[in-house]
C-alpha cells in the first residue's frame, strides 16, 4: 500500500513537530520515512498510519531526526566551502587575476603611504561595517523569501549566513587591537597578501555567492523549481 498525498503531508508536518525547519532535510526524512513505513504494512497491514509512522519514528534512536540533521549539516557545510574555494581560485586565472592584482598593490601602496596603525584600524572598522550592513541586508532578504515560499533550505541557510563566516568580523576586531606600529617590507608583502585573499573571500561570500542564490539552489536541489 502506497502513502497518500494527504499522509505525506501529514509527514511533512511531522518532521516540523520534531524541530527539523528546512523542507531539503524534511523531504530527505520523508522520503525515507514512506519507503518503511510501506515496508512495515507489508509486514504488519494492520497498522494504521500513525503505528507504522511512530514504528519508523522510533528506528532514529533517542536523539530522533537531530543526528540526520546534523549530518546534513556537515555535508552542506563542506559543500559550500568548496565552492567557495572554486570561486577564490579562478580570480587568479587570467583575466579575472587583474582584480586580485590591483587588490594586492592597492594594499601594498597603501602601507607604504598611510601609517601602519591607522590603515590597519581603518581597513577593521570598514570590514566590520560591509559585513554587519550586508548581514542585515540579507536577514531581510531571508525573511521575504521565506514569506514568499513558507519553505526554508539548509543551504539557502549556509549562503545568507555566509557559511558561518560571520567569524569574520572577529578577525576584523583581532586586525583593530593587534595591528603593529612599525613593520617591515616583508610584513607589508605577507599582510597585502593576506588582506588581497581576505578581501576576496568576504566578496565570495558576502556578495557574489547571495547574488546566485536562486540558481544555486536550482543546482543543488531538482525539486526546487516545482515548489
Amino acid at each position: 500500500m502506497k502513502l497518500t498525498s494527504s499522509q505525506i503531508q501529514q509527514l511533512y508536518k511531522f518532521t516540523r513537530q520534531h524541530y527539523v525547519e528546512y523542507y531539503d532535510v524534511q523531504t530527505e526524512l520523508i522520503d525515507h520515512l514512506a519507503n518503511d513505513i510501506e515496508q512495515i504494512w507489508i509486514e504488519q497491514p494492520n497498522f494504521s498510519f500513525e503505528q507504522a509512522r511512530d514504528l519508523s519514528f522510533k528506528k532514529f534512536g533517542v536523539f530522533g531526526f537531530m543526528d540526520v540533521v546534523e549530518a546534513r549539516q556537515k555535508a552542506l557545510n563542506k559543500k559550500y566551502w568548496k565552492m567557495v574555494w572554486e570561486i577564490f581560485k579562478q580570480f587568479f586565472n587570467i583575466p579575472q587575476i587583474v582584480i586580485s592584482a590591483t587588490l594586492f598593490f592597492t594594499f601594498y601602496y597603501s602601507f607604504h603611504i598611510f601609517p601602519t596603525k591607522e590603515l590597519f584600524v581603518s581597513i577593521g572598522i570598514a570590514g566590520f561595517l560591509i559585513i554587519f550592513t550586508r548581514l542585515y541586508s540579507l536577514s531581510k532578504m531571508k525573511k521575504r523569501r521565506f514569506k514568499e515560499t513558507n519553505k526554508k533550505w539548509l543551504f539557502e541557510e549556509y549562503v545568507f549566513n555566509l557559511g558561518g563566516g560571520v567569524a569574520f568580523v572577529n578577525l576584523f576586531f583581532q586586525m583593530i587591537n593587534f595591528s603593529p606600529e612599525i613593520v617591515s617590507n616583508t610584513f607589508i608583502i605577507i599582510a597585502s597578501l593576506i588582506l588581497t585573499s581576505f578581501s576576496l573571500l568576504i566578496y565570495i561570500t558576502t556578495f557574489l555567492l547571495p547574488s546566485q542564490i536562486e540558481e544555486i539552489l536550482i543546482k543543488q536541489y531538482p525539486e526546487y523549481k516545482l515548489v
